[in-house]
């Protein structure tokens, strides 16, 4: 059983939010949004009071301003095994692909909530208020005005509610779905029906792993012994020592206090005897057992000679020395847990980590679930493009916050195969969608996720000119969130563009409309003879023809009339190049071309398309960039605001 699918209602930032959930679920956004407040609900769903104490402060604004104090979390479950059915009863009916189960917070009334086969009749009687006489009363009334349900006469509200439920399982063509309430759904004590079947652990920001190392109930060190390491056998042989211990003691306790103890009980009868008959008094000496002796474990860290406590040491080894242990987790659950789905909730994974060790871990997340697919979901909030993978974009969820409420309202975003699919219909094959080859080729991708405004491009160059652009005027794009993305060529472009903008990422895209393509290459063969040089123009030629039906492609996806070749210019949502960027430069901006020879003959630059060059170039050139350059840095810098 797993995750499928969380709404959250009014929980501290979160005002109304409908997540999906994938084998691995990556949130992003800027700080303040609630990637770690939907983290933190669900700690609070599965765990409940006793990892977060809730208060009215914790609702949301709105529902405080209408005087409303509830809150709820509702997770809808699929993968539903033979095991979870018969843990979860009529909450999880053979003939159902999921559950859904909600817990609400009402003022300090905690509840759990779920969705059911009943009977409507006895769902009435479940719900009458006033305790359990309305409820037996109401029961009556239904048994005599429908005897042919024959239900039995009952002396409790226990044999009620017994007799509704045999009633039900006989007679599953009678039920309906229908919102059961259960404040015992999750049980007494932490035995939750729940934590049967799903393991949740939540590392947060602020946890360190000394805290994780105690060998108590809730630390990763406890779940990692109790899944790890079989204590009924060390438990066994302690509780019959400590059985020999008893018999032991009160061999003792009767050899040295019996007669003495005997002599006194019978003075006090004799003594009784005198004022009434037919008693005794008996004095016996009871011994107190110690507490049953409990293994326990402790963790410390050895360094060349040393041995200290993990308390003792640095943020980064403690955080690493979590992700460890919930990995070994994850590894060495015992064989007969294996219906348990573990799910590991982390926030920010990579905090106090170098970035060789933060794309290690991030290996080994997604390494637990393609190592245990069935068993283990993972989701974590994150600042770092390092823990996404481009691949991965459907497993994405970007949050972000609308401007201009009144109250927070925080959206959350999320791209599918299918909707790229509708979107880039008659664009791009279903296949390579599907495939998802040029977001691999795409390193780059995840970094945009987290930005403002992305520019597309189709190589490197394009970015590093507008970014030598924006320092000559003292613009500084990376603070204003914009980052520029190499696509690997044109054919990347619109899947690029199509994933950004699903993730509510404006995207700007700059491409080269190759007009003087067709044109350089027949002079590159003019040398040549007859058959040879017939049969390269017509490659060429329909080279030529592929590109126009491209640059007509892009332009209609972009919202813009198609051209097959279209002429230099910057609009809100692209730019292109007549030509190429080169041919551009070199006709409308020569200081630049002038300074680049500059920088390549002083050995300060390197010839051919570098980015680096062309950047310093375009920041030290001795003339303003031309009129499109300056449109292109405006449009874009618009589009981040």
């Amino acid at each position: 059983m797993k995750i499928k699918r969380v709404r959250i209602e009014n929980f501290c930032c979160l005002h109304q939010v409908d997540i999906a959930f994938d084998e691995i679920t990556s949130f992003i956004g800027p700080t303040g949004v609630g990637k770690s407040t939907v983290l933190r609900a669900l700690d609070w769903f599965f765990n409940g009071e006793k990892s977060v104490a809730l208060t009215t402060d914790d609702v949301h604004s709105a529902a405080a301003e209408a005087d409303t104090k509830r809150l709820s979390v509702e997770v809808e479950f699929d993968g539903l095994t033979a095991f979870d059915r018969e843990a979860l009863g009529r909450y999880a009916p053979d003939d159902a692909t999921t559950v859904s189960i909600w817990r609400t917070w009402d003022d300090g009334e905690d509840k759990i909530t779920g969705k059911a086969l009943a009977y409507a009749p006895f769902e009435e009687i479940r719900g009458t208020p006033g305790g359990a006489m309305p409820k037996r009363k109401a029961y009556n009334e239904l048994r005599e005005s429908n005897p042919a349900l024959g239900l039995p006469s009952v002396g409790s509200e226990k044999a009620m509610n017994e007799a509704m439920l045999a009633w039900e399982r006989s007679h599953r063509d009678r039920l309906s779905e229908a919102i059961v309430e259960d404040t015992h759904f999750f049980g007494f004590a932490g035995q939750s029906k729940l934590a049967e079947l799903i393991d949740f652990v939540f590392v947060s920001a602020d946890l360190r792993a000394y805290e994780q190392t105690d060998d108590q109930k809730s630390s990763a060190i406890a779940r990692i012994l109790d899944h790890a390491v079989d204590r009924s056998e060390a438990d066994a042989q302690l509780g019959e020592i400590e059985e020999s211990a008893q018999l032991a003691r009160q061999a003792v306790h009767d050899n040295v206090y019996g007669p003495a103890l005997k002599d006194i009980s019978d003075a006090l009868s004799a003594e009784v005897a005198r004022l009434t008959t037919g008693r005794q008094v008996i004095v016996t000496s009871t011994v107190r057992a110690p507490r049953p002796a409990k293994t326990a474990f402790q963790v410390s860290i050895k360094d060349g000679a040393a041995e200290t406590s993990v308390h003792r040491q640095g943020h980064g080894f403690q955080r690493a020395l979590i992700i460890a242990a919930l990995k070994y987790l994850a590894d060495r659950r015992r064989p007969l847990d294996g219906t348990r789905t573990l799910c590991l909730a982390i926030e920010e994974p990579e905090l106090f980590q170098h970035p060789p060790q933060a794309r290690t871990f991030a290996e080994v997340l997604r390494g637990l679930v393609a190592t245990s697919p069935e068993g283990t979901q993972v989701m974590y909030a994150t600042h770092s493009p390092v823990f996404i993978d481009p691949a991965g974009y459907h497993q994405i969820r970007r949050l972000s916050r609308d401007a201009g409420a009144a109250h927070p309202v925080t959206r959350v975003w999320q791209a599918s195969e299918e909707e790229l699919c509708r979107s880039l219909s008659g664009l791009v094959k279903e296949e390579a969608i599907r495939r998802r080859t040029g977001v691999r080729l795409t390193s780059s991708l995840a970094e945009g996720f987290f930005a403002h405004a992305v520019v597309l491009g189709e190589g490197t160059t394009d970015g590093a000119l507008l970014s030598g652009c924006a320092e000559r005027s003292g613009i500084n794009l990376g603070a204003e969130g914009i980052t520029f993305i190499d696509v690997n060529g044109r054919d990347s472009l619109l899947l690029s563009h199509a994933i950004l903008s699903a993730m509510g990422v404006p995207c700007h895209v700059v491409f080269d409309g190759d007009e003087g393509m067709l044109a350089r290459k027949r002079e590159s063969v003019e040398y040549l003879d007859g058959a040879r040089r017939a049969e390269l123009e017509a490659k060429f030629e329909q080279e030529a023809r592929k590109i126009s039906e491209k640059n007509a492609d892009l332009l209609g996806y972009l919202g813009e009339t198609r051209s097959p070749w279209p002429a230099t210019a910057s609009a809100a949502c692209h730019t292109v190049f007549g030509d190429n960027l080169e041919t551009f430069l070199e006709e409308s901006w020569p200081a630049w071309g002038e300074r680049r020879r500059e920088l390549i003959e002083a050995g300060e630059g390197a010839p051919e398309k570098n980015a680096a060059t062309y950047r310093e170039a375009a920041r030290t050139a001795a003339t303003e960039p031309p009129y499109v350059l300056q449109v292109l840095l405006d449009n874009v810098r618009s589009m981040a605001r």
